[in-house]
């Protein structure tokens, strides 16, 4: 026999369709009931109609006559049918004429007559209001009342074997679904929680696993290949939107959040940390003479020899044209002058650019902060030393004071 795992999921399908008898026995049986309640109920509310215009016909007469003897007579032969309680006849005044109830100790208990002629349900009884007439004259109403013990008995009895019918068929079925259901189920489930741990944790490297060859191993294929391409096109995307793509050092983006995370982080440990601002000197100058190709690969060199004179608690962007910062926490002074001497020793060198030797040089300014400034007024203290280091002479850094 074909393992089961290889089947078509038509097949699986189909296999399904055959355990959901049990769901279709049910549905049937609330059917069932429901028409038979309802068709009981019409049955019975039929019978009752005719027996209360058989005495409202024999009663016309008494009721004319005024003889309430001979009109309870007629309402007495009512009480042969042992689901009837008590009935009432009413003159044409609405009041009660006669009665008769099947508890001999009792009143019957007649309701207004201001009720419609016809047929009215309540619960767990049925009233019908047949009109009296004498040549064509309303002169009075018979009321028929009437419980439905007869009718819920039979529903009981109706529930009891339905119940048993279904509880046997979920036996059956429980049986015989406990050696498929995993292999249709498990798989589906399994990937719906792949799908809520990769939403949860926002991790598009968690991949399903397909352990069967029919439709659902196709769409799980279909899932991980989905998952390949957004994973992907994500860091593609985080590339773009967070790296400079010529220097690829991180760009303005990724400097203003790292750097408000690093004023909230300095703030809560009270550590300092640093901000270096770092501008190219005379780089417009070159990239006009030289063409902005040349321009790119100053650039270029420049981020590396960048990164490579910072200390590992530092970090470099690039903001723009020659603008370039650094990041560095837990620090103090020395170690932000440590760091602008390191970089400035490190642009010294010439470059090499296209067979050229470029010789490059930078004004850095560097701000000093305990968490408790703003970012802006951060930037703008960094900014201000960066602009007295370029009056001094360029080629050297200042200190925010």
């Amino acid at each position: 026999m074909m393992e089961f795992r290889k089947l078509k999921i038509k097949t699986k399908l189909a296999l399904v369709v055959l355990l959901t008898c049990t769901t279709g026995l049910v549905l049937a049986s609330v059917g069932v009931l429901t028409f038979d309640r309802f068709a009981q109920k019409n049955i019975l509310a039929e019978e009752m109609t005719i027996l209360a215009k058989v005495v409202a016909s024999r009663s016309a007469a008494a009721l004319s006559f005024e003889d309430p003897i001979r009109a309870r007579d007629n309402l007495s032969a009512l009480l042969v049918r042992d689901s009837i309680e008590f009935s009432c006849i009413y003159d044409s005044a609405g009041n009660v004429f006669t009665e008769v109830t099947r508890a001999p100790d009792e009143t019957a208990r007649c309701p207004s007559s201001s009720n419609t002629v016809g047929q009215h349900f309540g619960a767990g009884f049925l009233q019908v209001f047949q009109p009296i007439e004498l040549n064509g004259t309303l002169i009075g109403k018979v009321l028929v009342y009437t419980n439905l013990k007869d009718l819920n008995g039979r529903l009981q009895n109706q529930i009891i074997a339905s119940v048993l019918i279904l509880v046997i068929s979920l036996a059956a079925a429980f049986l015989v679904t406990r050696r498929l259901q995993r292999a249709i189920y498990q798989p589906i489930v399994d990937l719906g929680e792949v799908a809520m741990k990769i939403t949860e944790h926002n991790n598009f490297s968690i991949r399903a696993k397909a352990d069967s060859e029919d439709e659902i191993g196709d769409a799980i294929f279909a899932f991980n290949s989905m998952l390949n391409k957004i994973e992907a096109d994500t860091e593609e995307l985080t590339r773009l939107a967070y790296y400079d793509p010529l220097t690829k050092l991180a760009n303005r983006r990724m400097f203003s959040e790292r750097l408000v995370f690093a004023l909230e982080n300095s703030r809560r440990s009270n550590e300092s940390m640093g901000l270096i601002f770092i501008d190219l000197d005379k780089f417009k100058e070159i990239n006009d003479a030289l063409g902005h190709d040349i321009g790119d690969l100053l650039l270029n060199a420049t981020a590396k020899r960048l990164e490579s004179a910072i200390p590992s608690t530092a970090s470099a962007f690039r903001l723009g044209g020659d603008e370039f910062t650094v990041l560095q926490v837990g620090v103090g002074v020395s170690d932000l002058e440590q760091t602008a001497e390191s970089i400035l020793k490190e642009f010294r060198e010439p470059l090499i650019i296209a067979g050229r030797q470029l010789v490059i040089s930078a004004s850095i300014g560097v701000a000093i902060s305990d968490g408790n400034d703003s970012v802006a007024s951060l930037m703008k203290n960094a900014d201000r030393a960066l602009y007295q280091a370029k009056g001094k002479g360029r080629s050297g850094y200042q200190l925010y004071n």
